[in-house]
Order: C-alpha cells, then sequence, then structure tokens
C-alpha cells in the first residue's frame, strides 16, 4: 500500500517537479544561482528522479506512519489502539518541522558557509547532481530525525525503554545527539551544531512526554532496583573497609550482593 501511494505521489510530483527544483533553489545564495551545472548527459534525469522521491516521501508520510502503526498495533491494548490519529499526526507534525526547519534556517546557513569557504582561493562549479543530492538529503534527515520523541514514546509503552534511565543517562544523551548530528550532516560545524541541539531537545521533550505514556509500577520497579543495586555498592565498599577479617560473613556479603544485583539485572518475562 505504502509503495502504491509513493509511487502515485511519485508522479504527481514528476508533473510538477520544475516547481519543486525552484524551491529547493531558493535557499541558494544569489550569486551561485547562475553556476549551477551538469557534467554527464544523465545527471538532470536522475537529478529530478532524486527530487520527485523526496516529494513524494513527504506527501505520503501520513499514509507510511499508519502502515507503520498497523504493524506494531496488534501488540497495543484496546485503548491503545485508539490513539491511532493522533500517532499519525504527532509523526506528521514532527516530520514536517524538521524538514522546514532544515530549509529555513540550517540550509541558508550551511550553503552560505560552504560556498564561501575558500572562494578566496578557489572558483566553486556547483554541479546539480550534487547541490540537490546534497539538500534532498540534508532535508530528510532533518525530518527523520525529529521523529525522536515518537520513537522514546514507542520504547517506553512496548517496555523497552523507561524514563528513569532516559533521565540518568541524559549526559550521554547529549554526546549522542552531536555524533548522530556528525553522521547526518556535512563535515561542517554549523549545521551539526543546528542539528545537534534541536535534537537534544527533542530527547528532554519525549523523556517529558514518556512520562504521561508510561506505567507507574514499571517506574516504581525501576527506583526500586536502582536502590537495591545503591545498597548492594555501599554494602560492598562497607566490608571491603571493614577490619573484619571473618570469611564467612564476607562470604556472605558477596552473595547478598551477587543476588541484588542478578535480580535488577534479570528481565522479567
Amino acid at each position: 500500500m505504502v509503495a502504491i501511494v509513493v509511487g502515485f505521489f511519485f508522479g504527481v510530483c514528476f508533473y510538477f517537479v520544475d516547481i519543486l527544483l525552484l524551491w529547493l533553489i531558493d535557499p541558494l545564495p544569489t550569486k551561485y544561482l547562475d553556476k549551477l551545472t551538469y557534467i554527464t548527459p544523465t545527471e538532470p534525469f536522475f537529478t529530478n528522479m532524486k527530487v520527485c522521491l523526496m516529494g513524494s516521501i513527504f506527501i505520503s508520510m501520513p499514509m507510511i506512519l499508519y502502515q507503520v502503526w498497523l504493524f506494531i498495533a496488534p501488540g497495543l491494548k484496546v485503548k491503545e489502539k485508539k490513539v491511532t490519529f493522533m500517532f499519525v499526526l504527532s509523526g506528521t507534525f514532527f516530520f514536517v518541522m524538521g524538514g522546514s526547519f532544515c530549509y529555513f534556517l540550517v540550509l541558508p546557513l550551511g550553503l552560505k558557509f560552504l560556498l564561501n569557504y575558500g572562494s578566496n582561493w578557489w572558483t566553486m562549479q556547483v554541479t546539480i547532481g550534487f547541490y540537490f543530492t546534497f539538500v534532498v538529503k540534508l532535508i530528510l534527515a532533518f525530518a527523520f530525525a525529529f521523529q525522536t520523541p515518537l520513537l522514546m514514546v514507542l520504547l517506553t509503552k512496548f517496555g523497552i525503554a523507561n524514563t528513569v534511565k532516559m533521565r540518568l543517562y541524559r549526559k550521554w544523551a547529549f554526546l549522542g545527539t552531536f555524533g548522530l548530528a556528525a553522521v547526518l550532516t556535512p563535515p561542517d560545524i554549523i549545521t551539526q551544531v543546528l542539528l545537534a541541539f534541536p535534537l537534544y531537545a527533542l530527547y528532554e521533550f519525549g523523556v517529558l512526554v514518556s512520562t504521561f505514556f508510561e506505567d507507574p509500577k514499571v517506574r516504581e520497579k525501576v527506583y526500586q532496583e536502582m536502590e537495591d543495586l545503591a545498597e548492594a555498592k555501599r554494602a560492598a565498599a562497607k566490608a571491603a573497609s571493614s577490619p573484619d577479617d571473618d570469611p564467612s560473613k564476607k562470604k556472605t556479603t558477596r552473595k547478598v550482593i551477587r543476588k541484588v544485583v542478578r535480580k535488577v539485572k534479570k528481565p522479567d518475562k
């Protein structure tokens, strides 16, 4: 079904491809507009195909998210299945927001920096293949990256993740956003920062929203496990620093610690 919808809108985008090309050229600095060129006979054709594919994915995103929801719905309860509309609406909203953020803010700043860098020594020729591929990939990268809150809610709902650990590992999430930004964006610091900070903000937003979808019992259980583990560590430290050399007492302490650690690490069936 998704392939049919994407294929249909691909044809629509191909019919209006000139409008899409003008829309994607708009962030390019004015002095480079007349410098766009191509170096192979097939480059214009395949460039149009890439642009049309991006447009069809954007337009088809509600249907794509709906099909994703149908895939995961069998594992949900009756009440949870009723939020289909909210899932599709929020996913589409974040997808469009990510693409718009890239188009209106990241692309103008990133292109200005990249095209002006080294222009005092060299003359840059921008081919349509490289330019439109760059723009399409960057917009899609931002659009999919902005799905982070939705993904976090799903992971929390299925018990794969929990908000307690999400808050605990904030610093790793902050570093991870910069690593992901370095992979998804060109190798310049401006576009990486412009993606990393919104991604981390979306992470915090995802933690907040996931709290409302998380089972309170799961949250309390995680808190209890963390307290048990902390108590086991304190007992281990106390046993290590104790002058008592009674082997049987230390052996009992080690057994208790191992039991607590196994209880914390062992997943529920």
